[in-house]
């Protein structure tokens, strides 16, 4: 079996499809809870794992104070177009999110669409968190959402997610996911642009490793990492509880002193 690419060279490739596959994936209205937490919490804002600024370009559009930050060149030269279009000025570096270059300088980080189950190597979910945990001012706010792991029907072949039309072409994105350890799941997708007629013009393969992870590790990660969970969200406030949920979300702080910590649900 070949050896994933790294999340930089996936979304490299797939930069210029992004808005048109996984941005119209979202079912729900994630942007709202983010630009909601980010304006009730004030401060600066970073956003980890930027990437083409679906997010990021709502937090500039409502004058929040906010860059960000993402492995791919490609996302972020896709950002930057759309924020010319947007008549916005966008600061977004290029950087790991398992080394982030920053010392107690936000009030706020976002870590949306499940950015966490990507760090599926040994210890990149800690790394990842203590980075956040550092870059926050005392008392700062991360916010933090996973995918809800599902029991999953492994296949050899891949199964169409979708086609959709992209100019006079269709885009096609097929997917299988494959098991490679206890926890750890390799998503393989084929994206292929055609013609009417069916003729493919186009193929791109991405493969990625993930590493699920349910709301009670998600919390348990956290608080290890030293945060004080604070509240939670089940699809974006969409439902009240795990019940047919999708996702998973909370937020937590970087404590000033040591406190007890409370969960609320809305």
């Amino acid at each position: 079996m070949h050896n994933a690419a790294s999340p930089r060279e996936n979304y490299d490739r797939i930069a210029h499809l992004y808005d048109i596959d996984m941005a119209r994936n979202m079912p729900f209205d994630d942007i709202g809870l983010y630009v909601d937490q980010a304006l009730r919490n004030g401060g600066r804002v970073l956003e980890a794992g930027c990437g083409n600024g679906r997010i990021l370009l709502a937090l500039l559009e409502r004058s929040i104070d906010a860059i960000g930050i993402d492995c791919s060149p490609g996302m972020l030269e896709e950002l930057q177009r759309k924020a010319r279009a947007h008549g916005v000025q966008a600061c977004a570096c290029l950087m790991d999110v398992r080394r982030l270059a920053f010392v107690q300088a936000f009030g706020t980080v976002l870590c949306p669409y499940s950015l966490i189950t990507y760090m599926s190597g040994a210890g990149d979910r800690e790394r990842m968190l203590d980075a956040v945990f550092r870059s926050l001012l005392p008392d700062g706010l991360a916010v933090v959402d996973a995918f809800i792991p599902r029991t999953s029907a492994f296949h050899a072949q891949f199964a169409l997610d979708y086609r959709r039309p992209l100019g006079e072409a269709f885009l096609m994105r097929s997917k299988r996911v494959v098991p490679l350890a206890p926890g750890v799941n390799r998503v393989e997708r084929r994206y292929e642009l055609t013609t009417p007629e069916g003729a493919v013009m186009q193929r791109i393969d991405t493969r990625v490793d993930v590493r699920p992870l349910s709301p009670d590790d998600l919390v348990s990660s956290l608080e290890e990492s030293g945060f004080e969970i604070e509240r939670e969200w089940w699809d974006y406030g969409v439902r009240s509880g795990p019940e047919g949920s999708q996702f998973y979300t909370v937020s937590a702080r970087r404590p000033r002193a040591a406190r007890s910590s409370t969960l609320a649900t809305s």
